[in-house]
Formats: C-alpha cells, sequence, structure tokens
C-alpha cells in the first residue's frame, strides 16, 4: 500500500511548487513509511509514498518510462499473468514489482487498462507524450482517491484529504449536504465529501484530463457499472454454489502472495474463519491471526476467534480494549479527516495496530455480508417483504399504519415487545424502512437535534433521497436486490471500506478483502437473494461451500457483528460533562444545532429511557472535527449554502 498526491497548475506555464508538493506527501506518511519519491514536470507534479509488499528492493514510485510516469496505491493480484502478455508483446520488465507491470500496461492499452486489472487500486498516470493525465479508482472502492480544483484553478489529486488540505489554497467549506449524510448514516456518501469542494472519485471511475486543454474539466467517467450484475436470475444453489466456493477460495489464494509477513483478522464469525482456514489449507506453516475482545462480554467474541485457531492450528494473538477507553476520539478525527461516526473504528485501528508489530498484510471478511446478506437488517426486510406481498399496498399501508400509531411505545421493553418500528416499516416502503433501520439516528430525531438555519441549507435534502435515487437505477424488481446495490454504493465504500482502510494505513498495515473480488461480486449478485436468506441462517452459500474446513460451533452460532459499546460507553461520562463539551464547544458556535435537544437527548440517554449512544458519538465527533479545522469561527463562515 502506498499514499498517492498529484497536482497539476492551472496554466502550462505554471510551476509546481516542490515544497508544498513535499509537505502534502508528508502527510501521508503512515501510508508508506518505507520509501518516498517525487516527480516535477513544469506545471505537473506527483508524489509518493511507499509501503513495500512485493519485491521490497525495487518497485520505487513514481515510477518513469519513455516519459509516462505512475504513482500507485493498491495491489494488482492478476499482475504475474499480465506482465506474461506485456513480455510476449515486446515489454521487457525490470523487476518483479505489480507496479512496473500497470505501468507497461497503460502504455500498451491506455484507458482501458481498469478493464484488465483484478485487484484494489487508486492511481494517477501522467502521459507526457500524449500530454493527459489519467486517474482510475478501482471497481468496489477499497483504496481512496480525493480530488478538488483550487481558487486558482489547480487540480489536486491525493489518496486522503489530509493531503488536499495541506495546499494553501484549498478553501475549507463544510457542505450541508454531508453534514446530512453524517449524522444519518454516520459516514460521508460519495462522492461527496465534508468539504464543499473536495471530492472523493466514486468507484469504478476514471477521470481523463487532456492538459492541452486550458479548461481542464473534471469529468468523472463510470468503466464498470455493478448495476449490470445486480439480478435474481440464478434462484437453484446448484447452479452456482460449486462456482461460488472456487471463485471465492481463488480470491483467497490470490491475496496471499507477498514478500513480506501476512495474517488474517478473525473474529471467529463464519466470514473470517472461512478466510482463515482456507489460507491454512494451502500454508506449509501456521498462519497468523488476531483478534480483538472487549471487557463487556456480551460484545465479546474473541473466545470462538481463539477456540478456532487452536483447533486448525494457527497462530494466534487476542489483545483487548476497556469499555471505559474514550481516548481515541481525536485520534479518529486525525485519521479520517472528516466526521466518521462508524465506533468500531477503534476496535479496527486497535487491532491493525497489534498486527502490524507482526505482519505487514492482512486478509479481512469485509464485503461478506453485503454480498451475501448477512446482517440482520437484510433478514428482516426479507420477512417484511414476504407480509407486503400478501397485501394490496393500499390496504398494507392503511392497516399497518394504523396499527403502528396504536401500538404502545415499549422503547425499554424486551425486543420481542417492540413491534412500533416494525408496524411502521410494514407501512412504509421497503427502501424507506431499510434507510431507518440502519440510520444511526432517525429523521424525527435529527429534526430536533437540527436547527433553522441547518434546516434551510438542506433545501429538503436527505440521505434517503440518495437511497431512493440509487434503488431506481436496479434493474430487478426484488427490493432485497435494490437494497443490496444501495449497500454496495454507500455503506460498503463510504463506511465499511473507508473505516478500514484509514484505521489499517495509519499502522502501515495493508487489509486485503477477499470477498470484493470483482469476478466473485459479479457471479455471486446474480443469485436470488433466497440462496442465502432464511429464516433460520444467513450466507447460506459460504457455510455450504465451506463448512467441510469448519467446526460447528462456528457454521452453527449467529452472527454477532463487529462492534463496541458505544451506548455503554457514555454513559461512563457525567451527563453534566457531555452537556459542556456539547454546548459550549465548537459545534454549538456553528449555530447549526439545537441546543435545547441536544440537551434533551442527553437526559434520555442517562436515565435509560432510549438508546441514543450513535446520535451522542457523532456529536461528539463533529464536535472534535470542528474543533480541529475551524476553532471556534461562526457558521456562516464555514458552512457554503
Amino acid at each position: 500500500m502506498c499514499g498517492v498526491v498529484a497536482w497539476v497548475k492551472a496554466t502550462t506555464d505554471g510551476k509546481v511548487d516542490e515544497s508544498t508538493l513535499r509537505s502534502m506527501t508528508a502527510t501521508l506518511h503512515h501510508r508508506g513509511p518505507d520509501g518516498e519519491g517525487f516527480y516535477i514536470d513544469g506545471n505537473v507534479g506527483l508524489g509518493h509514498k511507499r509501503l513495500s509488499i512485493l519485491d521490497v528492493e525495487n518497485g520505487k514510485q513514481p515510477l518513469e518510462s519513455d516519459g509516462v510516469v505512475l504513482s500507485y496505491n493498491g495491489e494488482i493480484y492478476n499482475f504475474k499473468q499480465l506482465k506474461c502478455e506485456l513480455e510476449a508483446l515486446g515489454h521487457v520488465f525490470a523487476s518483479q514489482c505489480d507496479s512496473e507491470v500497470l505501468l507497461f500496461a497503460w502504455k500498451e492499452w491506455g484507458a482501458s487498462v481498469v478493464h484488465k486489472l483484478r485487484g484494489m487500486f487508486a492511481f494517477v498516470i501522467y502521459d507526457k507524450p500524449q500530454n493527459s493525465l489519467f486517474v482510475a479508482r478501482d471497481r468496489l472502492g477499497i483504496k481512496p482517491l480525493h480530488w478538488a480544483k483550487t481558487s486558482q484553478g489547480d487540480l489536486l489529486f491525493a489518496s486522503e484529504l489530509k493531503a488536499i488540505n495541506a495546499h494553501p489554497d484549498i478553501e475549507k467549506q463544510l457542505n450541508p449536504y454531508a453534514i446530512e449524510d453524517f449524522f444519518s448514516l454516520g459516514y460521508v456518501a460519495d462522492p461527496k465529501t465534508i468539504f464543499k469542494d473536495v471530492f472523493k472519485l466514486p468507484p469504478a471511475h476514471v477521470i481523463s484530463i487532456d492538459l492541452s486543454d486550458p479548461t481542464r474539466d473534471v469529468t468523472p467517467e463510470c468503466y464498470w457499472e455493478i448495476e449490470n450484475f445486480v439480478s435474481d436470475e440464478i434462484t437453484r444453489e446448484q447452479d452456482i454454489g460449486e462456482e461460488f466456493a472456487r471463485l471465492t477460495e481463488e480470491a483467497i489464494t490470490l491475496r496471499m502472495v507477498a514478500d513480506v509477513p501476512l495474517g488474517s483478522f478473525l473474529s471467529g464469525g463464519i466470514d473470517s474463519s472461512v478466510i482463515s482456514a482456507v489460507m491454512q489449507k494451502h500454508s506449509e506453516v501456521p498462519i497468523n491471526t488476531f483478534s480483538i475482545g472487549f471487557d463487556l462480554s456480551k460484545y465479546d467474541e474473541s473466545f470462538y476467534a481463539k477456540q478456532l485457531a487452536t483447533q486448525l492450528g494457527f497462530k494466534h494473538l487476542n489483545t483487548s480494549v476497556s469499555i471505559n477507553d474514550l481516548t481515541f476520539m481525536e485520534k479518529l478525527v486525525d485519521i479520517y479527516d472528516e466526521p466518521f461516526a462508524d465506533n468500531s473504528a477503534i476496535p479496527t485501528f486497535i487491532l491493525s495496530g497489534v498486527a502490524a508489530q507482526h505482519v505487514k498484510v492482512a486478509l479481512s471478511g469485509d464485503g461478506a455480508d453485503e454480498l451475501l446478506y448477512g446482517y440482520r437488517n437484510h433478514k428482516m426486510l426479507w420477512v417484511e417483504e414476504k407480509i407486503r406481498k400478501c397485501l394490496p399496498d393500499g390496504v398494507r399501508r392503511k392497516m399497518f399504519g394504523i396499527l403502528a400509531k396504536l401500538y404502545p411505545n415499549f422503547k425499554t421493553a424486551p425486543k420481542f415487545l417492540r413491534g412500533k418500528t416494525t408496524l411502521s416499516a410494514l407501512a412504509g416502503s421497503a427502501i424507506g424502512s431499510y434507510h431507518n433501520a440502519i440510520s444511526i439516528t432517525h429523521q424525527n430525531e435529527l429534526s430536533r437535534l437540527y436547527s433553522a438555519k441547518l434546516k434551510a441549507q438542506l433545501k429538503g435534502y436527505s440521505s434517503l433521497s440518495l437511497f431512493n435515487d440509487i434503488a431506481k437505477k436496479c434493474r430487478c424488481t426484488n427490493s432485497l436486490k435494490a437494497i443490496q446495490l444501495i449497500d454496495f454504493k454507500t455503506y460498503l465504500a463510504g463506511g465499511i471500506l473507508t473505516k478500514v482502510d484509514r484505521a489499517s494505513m495509519k499502522n502501515s498495515l495493508e487489509v486485503r478483502v477477499p470477498y470484493l473480488d470483482h469476478h466473485l461480486v459479479e457471479r455471486t449478485l446474480a443469485a436470488s437473494p433466497s440462496l442465502n436468506l432464511s429464516m433460520t441462517q444467513t450466507k447460506r452459500l459460504l457455510l455450504n461451500g465451506f463448512k467441510h474446513l469448519l467446526p460447528p460451533f462456528v457454521t452453527k452460532r449467529k452472527k454477532m457483528g463487529f462492534s463496541s459499546p458505544i451506548d455503554e460507553w457514555l454513559r461512563q461520562i457525567p451527563k453534566e460533562s457531555l452537556k459542556s463539551k456539547l454546548s459550549e464547544g465548537a459545534l454549538a458556535q456553528t449555530g447549526l444545532f439545537s441546543l435545547e435537544g441536544i440537551s434533551s437527548l442527553l437526559d434520555e440517554h442517562h436515565e435509560r429511557g432510549h438508546e441514543h449512544g450513535m446520535t451522542i458519538w457523532s456529536l461528539l465527533i463533529f464536535n472534535a472535527f470542528l474543533e480541529k479545522h475551524f476553532g471556534t469561527q461562526k457558521s456562516e463562515n464555514i458552512v457554503s449554502p
């Protein structure tokens, strides 16, 4: 893994300032502590920080050949096959690095090279003979890339926001739509960032810039449309089961190629257990596995990881985190550059730090839940859809709407008595129901938290509108397939993969995600939800394909999920201390939030009438973010209307 920076001056006679380029690149030292490099050609400059994984002695970047220059972050898992193909075409290689293969592949195939790549990547290519710049991000958004156009017209590209923010001409103004994304979803959805004029290059997109064009417009173009693969045409397990298992094992073994020590994150759940078991099957020595536990037992599944490691012969290391440990908040703001509310980022960061002391590469089970309907909300939606189909829409909406209003609001009762939310969901649409289920703060709560000023700036926008727009692109009438498409385009890239990339790279650890191999994804997205979901199971394709490698205590136990006890964590902090922080800090100074609404929310949480942990956590994160970037400036200075 590496850090990428590129800078194109607004005019052809401009000159990239080397000192500024070096300062921008230095912010990414954690992504590549093994080396750095720079290339400046008049108005074009590239910077690079390297974490050596393949051909450690070679592969320095930016890499140049015949005036074509590459700055690249990622791994191309089929680079050996591509190298053979390129050698047959007459190319001569000086290293064993995938970066050199990528550079020569560009010289041979140009922009169509992205279709040949099997891996995770974000790269910038400056082609001096063609006077062009080409920027690309992998199909699923595993590796990040940001871009901006400065007030002077310069173009900037970088792996992380902090590198772009290090440029002196970047103006920081908050995007109100991004604020809504954050407080409803816990992250800022692509292509937005928290800053109005800085963007994420969406997954499966490229940018091609003709440097001879004085306007130098940036227009991201999609080269791989995931919508083309989302269907429910495969309805029988015998039509995909063996192929799914083969593609999964192939994806795992491809990601075991490295010239440095590697291991696996092992939670004890089915996703990571399959990866670890397959790795051990293909390893001549015990593989390294790493897990994390909590000192609150109901959140701790590290016991299962230890048990599996003992049974299958892994070299296992477990670490733990205290529920009282809230010391990472400011660190999270630094790591993620924009507000990011997934509190499991803390254990992910800690786990990555422990793993990085022993290995340079770790495989992770991320992406399996999105691919195979592994979340509890997927099963709930599956049940809801069966009920929806039993009644005409008009009858269903009216009947369940009335029942929802009449049903008591047992917020502190056992889950089986809390039917009000389910009845409300059945009265509405599948997309709206799913949005409510995964939102960290519901719209009615946001309404009392947002000030009139912020509501006016949002102009009616909500993250639900984003979900509905994505659902309209689904070519399948099955609502569960639309939800799957939404997951891939929002939570996977903006939440899960962002969390893992920043937390691991801050520790200079490369994490690889086999379940997001695009060959596996393309085939599996054609499977009907019924092949993975039942009343008693999720991820049936994975369970049935690999149960022969795993003991029953793994295949038969319920999913816990990788989360941390945020509700209890926050109750360890005195309520008045939280009120003081949120009513007197930077968040209060912006005028974007109702202090009365925040106060009542804190009262309800500490009195255990409601579980508002994630909302309070998001407020604290946002406050810390504002203090870091703006101090106590008034809102009119930091929010773009």
